[in-house]
């Protein structure tokens, strides 16, 4: 049977795990909506919660070498961007603010090659230690699991993606997801590593 991570119930992590901001990090799960809109300018990305409060904006250049793409908060600030990761020649990597002075992580595919394993390495804040969250998506790329720790091992899942289907996905480019995050958990962060699962899933339908 093949696995889907759609129904998995996410959990918090025995430490916070903070990846970009304090701020963004909640005591009760949250589940937000990231609509994901192609045009001729950029992919735009409006990021709100179920009840449509706005936690993130997102515009991103369509023919930057790099497919750049710039988070933003509320009032405007960067806080942080997303480029191709050219070193390992597949994945991404996320930076500080909106240049590439600061990495604060990198996504990469684990060395099995397999197309559905990935790991996202970063400092967690929380513990100022180098950590690794394990990124499992199922066979078709319609859900995915972020745990802290390996899967295998028991670790808690702290975020399920979900790629929604909606009737205007059908008639237009339009791809939707839905975004569980546990307590405890850097939401900025998840979206981040949302907005990765989007590009590295794009790379591989293209190849």
């Amino acid at each position: 049977m093949l696995k889907s991570y759609s129904s998995k119930e996410v959990s918090s992590p025995q430490n916070p795990v903070i990846g970009i901001e304090q701020r963004f990090v909640f005591n009760k799960p949250v589940t937000l909506l990231l609509d994901e809109k192609r045009s001729f300018s950029g992919d735009d990305f409006k990021i709100k919660d179920e009840n449509g409060v706005a936690y993130f904006k997102c515009k991103g250049k369509a023919f930057s070498f790099r497919d750049k793409k710039v988070v933003y908060d509320l009032y405007d600030k960067p806080i942080f961007n997303i480029q191709e990761n050219l070193l390992f020649g597949h994945g991404q990597k996320v930076y500080a603010g909106k240049d590439t002075s600061t990495v604060l992580g990198s996504v990469h595919r684990r060395i099995n090659l397999k197309n559905n394993k990935y790991e996202y390495s970063f400092t967690n804040l929380a513990t100022n230690k180098q950590e690794v969250l394990d990124i499992k998506c199922d066979f078709f790329g319609c859900s995915c699991g972020i745990f802290y720790g390996k899967e295998k091992n028991g670790a808690p899942m702290i975020c399920r993606i979900t790629k929604t289907k909606k009737m205007l996905s059908l008639i237009s480019n339009y791809d939707h997801y839905q975004i569980t995050i546990a307590p405890g958990v850097d939401a900025a962060l998840m979206v981040a590593l949302t907005i990765c699962f989007d590009e590295i899933k794009n790379e591989d339908e293209e190849k």
